[in-house]
């Protein structure tokens, strides 16, 4: 009879005692995985940004300058304007070329040029009727090494005309490219159309478009 309340006390006093336990363990629980969130959202965040790639500006036009007097071109296909940068580097590709044709013809002349005047020389230095002080005066006035002579200058001034196109056109795409990388964000209002000769020279030809 005693022992039955005290068993029935001891029942009830528990139940509170657990349920709070669970509302705490519940609570615990809750804080733990809102702490946890924030953490993972910025962890994605962090990788997110890690790997948006970061933008490029647009080229600087000292870049393209330098960029285009490197290689001819370069610098207007960095400022978007790929149709101007091949115009550059076909004209000092071919101009390059020319340079090194003329070159060789060039050698080729001057060793013409002293052929002649060996031929002259030994010619003339077995004529009894010359004076050996007068050979060389002689030599210089035969005919066949002013030919020869003038062969050689002719030669030579293709040669420099071709290193002043070369320098020219190259000065003239590095000052292209520097206004370029100004312009890119407009479009390309130069229209260029190139045509050989058949005297080993080219035609060039630009038409400008405007929009009204």
């Amino acid at each position: 009879m005693i022992g039955t309340p005290r068993g029935r006390g001891l029942v009830q006093a528990k139940a509170p005692a657990i349920a709070l336990a669970i509302a705490l363990l519940g609570a615990l629980h809750a804080s733990t995985l809102a702490g946890q969130q924030p953490v993972a959202a910025a962890s994605q965040d962090s990788a997110q940004a890690v790997q948006t790639p970061v933008g490029r500006g647009p080229p600087s036009a000292a870049g393209s300058f330098v960029r285009s007097m490197l290689v001819p071109g370069w610098g207007q296909a960095v400022a978007g304007s790929p149709g101007r940068g091949a115009f550059y580097f076909t004209v000092e590709s071919m101009a390059v070329w020319m340079i090194l044709k003329t070159t060789k013809t060039l050698g080729s002349a001057s060793d013409i040029l002293d052929m002649r005047r060996l031929e002259a020389s030994a010619r003339l230095s077995a004529d009894p009727s010359i004076d050996p002080a007068d050979v060389a005066a002689a030599v210089a006035a035969a005919a066949v090494v002013t030919d020869a002579s003038e062969l050689r200058e002719i030669r030579a001034q293709q040669r420099e005309d071709w290193v002043a196109f070369g320098v020219f056109f190259l000065l003239l795409g590095g000052a292209d490219a520097f206004v370029a990388a100004h312009l890119s964000d407009f479009p390309e209002p130069l229209e260029v159309a190139i045509r050989p000769l058949p005297d080993m020279g080219v035609e060039v030809g630009f038409r400008l478009a405007f929009a009204f």
